[in-house]
């Protein structure tokens, strides 16, 4: 069988994650990696039995390149995931898709242009403890759900340090609250119909870097229910751990929690509680990495062979842009601020 040629842009930390679940994947090779860093892209395509490109423009016209992994910085998506899908190659781009509604409207016609995949790399959805409240929730477990809380906290090196060149182009709801956006719209099903929300800034802007401290934001959907997504990352560096979540739900006749990997629910009939082992996110079992992230890829090159749309496409995850977009309008506007006007947009340029 023809192994599915794949071609990466962007090294960093999880670029090379990228590079490295694919070359685990026995019928894919990894082909190329572009990155402008000479030494670290040259490195990292040695690594994997790549070749290394300073520019990706260059690396598509390799006709052994099917599908490509964009993993630039949250606002530097645009110009490789259109330029791939134009080069006639399917894209897998990293959350979020983009941090302007432009940006975002600009490479969903790119893709409904050309009829190529265009997935986002949602991988939250497939981590067993998120798997399994979904499972819950289908089977009516808590009722139909009435209000949610997600809680993201990360450790001020992520934006200082991680994210060093970069953080000012980003805030904590585009980096951190993307995957609970997601999951938490995937729980309901129904659409975002208006937010709220609130910031506080003043610790990183004082050590340089121009982004905000931590955001709140409330988000009414279409069915009633209400959900708050909080989202920091100026925790101390002596806190525990880089990064820390919670999540509620709350139906009509029970609720959910998780916190790290232990998930219980409760109802009038009684309740459950889980602790789920196994791969998470990206669990190196016997030098290799397995989870979520490596099955979200694997959804990818699946839906490649089959030419079937993922279940994470751009197309399908648009509203969770609409709802972040929403959310810095209501930052900057002070008012609420609804997500109709988003969603109609991201609708046509998807059709």
């Amino acid at each position: 069988m023809q192994k599915l040629g794949i071609g990466v842009i962007g090294t960093g930390l999880l670029g090379e994650r990228h590079t490295r679940v694919y070359s685990e994947m026995p019928n894919v090779r990894v082909v190329a990696v572009a990155e402008v860093r000479e030494d670290r892209g040259r490195a990292v395509a040695a690594k994997y039995g790549a070749r290394w490109y300073s520019d990706y423009n260059e690396m598509l016209k390799d006709p052994r390149i099917r599908a490509v992994s964009v993993v630039t910085p949250d606002h530097a998506h645009k110009d490789p995931v259109i330029a791939c899908l134009q080069a006639g190659k399917h894209v897998l781009a990293e959350k979020p898709i983009a941090t302007t509604p432009e940006d975002t409207e600009a490479m969903l016609r790119a893709a409904r242009d050309t009829g190529l995949i265009f997935m986002v790399n949602y991988s939250q959805r497939l981590v067993a403890e998120h798997a399994w409240i979904k499972r819950v929730i289908n089977a009516g477990e808590i009722g139909g759900l009435r209000m949610a809380q997600s809680f993201k906290h990360d450790r001020i090196s992520v934006p200082t340090d991680m994210l060093r060149g970069w953080s000012a182009h980003s805030s904590p709801i585009y980096f951190m609250s993307s995957h609970d956006i997601d999951l938490v719209q995937w729980y309901i099903g129904a659409a975002p119909e208006e937010v709220s929300a609130y910031q506080t800034s003043g610790v990183l802007k004082k050590l340089g870097f121009d982004t905000m401290d931590g955001i709140q934001a409330l988000v009414k959907f279409a069915n009633g229910a209400v959900v708050m997504f909080h989202s920091s990352w100026i925790h101390p560096n002596f806190f525990p751990t880089l990064t820390d979540n919670y999540m509620e739900i709350i139906g009509e006749k029970g609720t959910i929690y998780l916190k790290e990997r232990r998930a219980g629910m409760y109802n009038d009939t009684g309740g459950q509680v889980v602790d789920f082992t196994g791969p998470a996110t990206a669990t190196e079992v016997q030098g290799r990495l397995l989870g979520a992230f490596r099955d979200s890829l694997e959804q990818f090159v699946n839906s490649i062979g089959t030419g079937t749309e993922p279940m994470t496409s751009a197309a399908k995850t648009a509203v969770v842009s609409a709802i972040q977009f929403a959310i810095h309008d209501s930052l900057k506007e002070e008012r609420p601020v609804k997500t109709g006007g988003y969603l109609a947009r991201f609708d046509a340029a998807s059709r």
